[in-house]
């Protein structure tokens, strides 16, 4: 068995992005960068390629990977553009 433990945490920021597909892995694309996400966390929350997700990220942007928070509902999204 491994043990993980988190010594300290790190600063952290929440983003807005699209989720896309690339071939088999999820990402999540930003202005300036892309991030791989999780199956298990695209089927959890339910979404769909072309989905606005918002996603936690380190602050120093040094990570190729990041864990979705939320999906943003399609509603809210036309809302915002009426």
């Amino acid at each position: 068995a491994f043990i993980y433990k988190q010594i300290e945490p790190i600063a952290r920021k929440l983003v807005i992005g699209n989720l896309v597909l690339d071939g088999s892995q999820y990402q999540v694309v930003l202005e300036k960068k892309s991030y791989n996400v999780l199956f298990a966390s695209v089927t959890f929350f339910k979404a769909k390629v072309g989905d606005k997700v918002t996603i936690i990220i380190p602050a120093d942007d040094t990570s190729l990977w990041a864990a979705i928070e939320n999906v943003i509902p399609e509603e809210t999204q036309e809302e915002k553009s009426s």
